[in-house]
């Protein structure tokens, strides 16, 4: 029991000679400090060195307890709790399309490939889809569409428009698991389309519904100025 009593000293003298004052915006006890912690890599111990923008992981203590006395036994309660952040790993094979166009009809084609994993619930949004538009063509906007699925004959076509009010929730889907599809694209090229250039231009926001009030939007420590590296690595 010495033996333990001695341990414990040594390590609340090593805690507390690294604690670090704890953010209000961690969501932490008023008394808590941070303290050392090592992530396991290639079967070795790597130090997080404290206060790093960059740290994937940090650990907080708080509490305690102290007495001095005669009393026979003591029961010390512990509480262990861990808060994770959610990440999302995704992967789009391109962000631009451009069609090149001989003659009239009407052609499809794969624009993307999605892949997204995460471990919580993501959700889609698309905005500033719409007709491709040249404000030099007598004919100004062509008709587009866009379809979601494996196949270009078994997908259903959505106009471009109508597109910015089809979000979508993906569910919690982990490495091994990704949700993935194709959004394919499709024009209808007529014969008073002038020869010009056309244009739209989208976004599609990705949002991570479950994500940390510790976290900042930037995906950086709520107390911490953003890590030079942070991001979708």
């Amino acid at each position: 029991m010495k033996l333990i009593g001695v341990l414990f000293a040594i390590l609340a003298v090593s805690s507390v000679a690294m604690a670090q004052p704890a953010d209000p915006c961690l969501g932490l006890p008023d008394n808590a400090t941070e303290v050392e912690v090592w992530e396991w890599v290639a079967g070795a111990w790597v130090p997080i060195i404290l206060c790093d923008p960059c740290a994937k992981a940090r650990l907080f203590a708080s509490g305690g307890l102290d007495c001095y006395c005669n009393r026979r036994e003591w029961v010390i309660p512990v509480e262990i709790h861990a808060s994770i952040a959610q990440w999302v790993d995704f992967y789009v094979t391109g962000t631009r399309w451009d069609w090149r166009v001989l003659k009239p009809g009407t052609y499809g084609g794969d624009c993307i490939t999605f892949e997204v994993c995460s471990n919580g619930e993501v959700c889609i949004d698309y905005e500033g889809f719409d007709d491709l538009y040249s404000p030099t063509s007598c004919t100004p906007y062509i008709p587009t569409w866009y379809a979601y699925g494996q196949q270009i004959e078994t997908v259903e076509w959505i106009r471009a428009i109508d597109l910015n009010i089809d979000d979508d929730c993906i569910p919690e889907v982990c490495p091994g698991h990704c949700w993935q599809t194709k959004l394919w694209t499709r024009v209808e090229i007529q014969e008073c389309h002038t020869a010009c250039e056309y244009h739209d231009d989208a976004v599609i926001t990705l949002t991570l519904v479950n994500q940390k009030p510790w976290v900042d939007d930037d995906g950086s420590w709520c107390d911490k100025d953003p890590c030079p590296f942070w991001g979708c690595d």
